[in-house]
């Protein structure tokens, strides 16, 4: 009987590990603020790339930069960010972004 119970609680912590693993890995990001970008760069067309397609540069980042719809992962434009604004340069707290 003894065997029975490790095995039984093995299993729950292996369990456990999984569902607590998939929690995170699909957790979203805390939410952003309203008007993000603009709330720091004044002039959005200042900081958009040369190779950047002609867009309404008061049009907000996230406007076209978002995630898909159910999707959790990171994007490039959000990986580009964070590597920015986390860089040598620049230590942003995460709280200057995003609504915690």
């Amino acid at each position: 009987m003894q065997t029975w119970k490790k095995i039984t609680t093995y299993a729950c912590g292996i369990l456990l590990l999984c569902a607590m693993f998939s929690t995170m890995v699909s957790a979203g990001g805390p939410p952003l603020k309203d008007k993000v970008c603009s709330s720091c760069h004044k002039d959005l067309g200042a900081i958009m790339p040369k190779k950047h397609p002609d867009v309404d540069k008061t049009a907000p980042c996230l406007s076209c930069h978002k995630s898909a719809e159910g999707k959790t992962e990171a994007t490039k434009f959000s990986t580009q960010i964070h590597k920015i604004h986390q860089g040598e340069k620049t230590k942003l707290e995460c709280a200057a972004c995003h609504a915690l």
